[in-house]
């Protein structure tokens, strides 16, 4: 069984692998007639990657019955990168030669390069997301999540997060001093907060960082759903997809 996709944009599926690779370097998709889906957790289990690109977002799909393409995500960054920009990208997988061919077009047309790519054997997939419920939500700019995530970074390893009904807030502490900083309810930066009480939990800034710098090129927003010392879910809205993580907490005294 083999598929096709073609991209108007091959930055944009540069971006969205750069997204995917801030949790595995290694992913099994799954393919079928609906688009191309990746859910996988980093060797720590500590944070988690559900992917999906709609068939919708390509300007031709082909699909034959329903396969699935682990490749080094690493390896295929390799060959994104060789990507200029306007250029468009063709995704072309034979399962039985195991080979993901990637055809990069420039806009005139008069330009083609083509890489071909060996893929690794599957190992089947048992990655699932955890179905959690979450006491607060927050849409939030992206820009003030990461500027706050890295702000953090200056004095901790660790931020705790706190979504209350009036506001969103980063607060980090550590042997040199404290970082808080609060994006108001009634600010520029939040678009919206759900919550009927205060909720938070204490999460690793370097997960943290290496999954929002990435998702920011992608989504201008960010939207944040929490409670106290559980699992934070972060949800990048993407056209013709899904980008969605969770990050463990860390217990305080754990």
């Amino acid at each position: 069984m083999s598929f096709r996709m073609r991209l108007p944009s091959a930055d944009y599926f540069s971006d969205l692998m750069k997204a995917v690779q801030a949790v595995v370097d290694e992913g099994t998709f799954k393919i079928d007639q609906e688009g191309m889906k990746l859910i996988a957790m980093d060797p720590a289990h500590i944070s988690l990657v559900d992917f999906e690109l709609s068939s919708s977002a390509a300007e031709e799909y082909v699909c034959e019955g329903e396969l699935q393409m682990t490749v080094s995500i690493s390896e295929l960054m390799k060959f994104l990168k060789r990507a200029k920009k306007g250029e468009s990208l063709t995704l072309s997988y034979d399962e039985g030669a195991k080979k993901l061919e990637l055809t990069l077009v420039d806009a005139t047309g008069s330009r083609e390069k083509i890489f071909t790519l060996n893929t690794l054997e599957t190992v089947e997939a048992r990655s699932v997301t955890p179905r959690l419920s979450f006491d607060a939500k927050a849409r939030v700019g992206v820009d003030a999540v990461k500027d706050a995530v890295r702000d953090s970074g200056v004095v901790s390893d660790y931020v705790k997060i706190t979504i209350n009904p009036d506001a969103v807030v980063f607060l980090a502490k550590g042997e040199l001093g404290t970082v808080q900083t609060k994006l108001s309810k009634m600010g520029a930066a939040v678009y919206e907060i759900e919550a009927d009480k205060e909720v938070w939990a204490h999460f690793s800034i370097n997960y943290l960082d290496k999954i929002v710098k990435p998702a920011s090129s992608l989504s201008d927003e960010v939207v944040m759903q929490l409670s106290t010392n559980k699992p934070i879910k972060l949800s990048f809205p993407i056209p013709s997809g899904r980008l969605e993580y969770l990050i463990a907490p860390r217990i305080e005294g754990a």
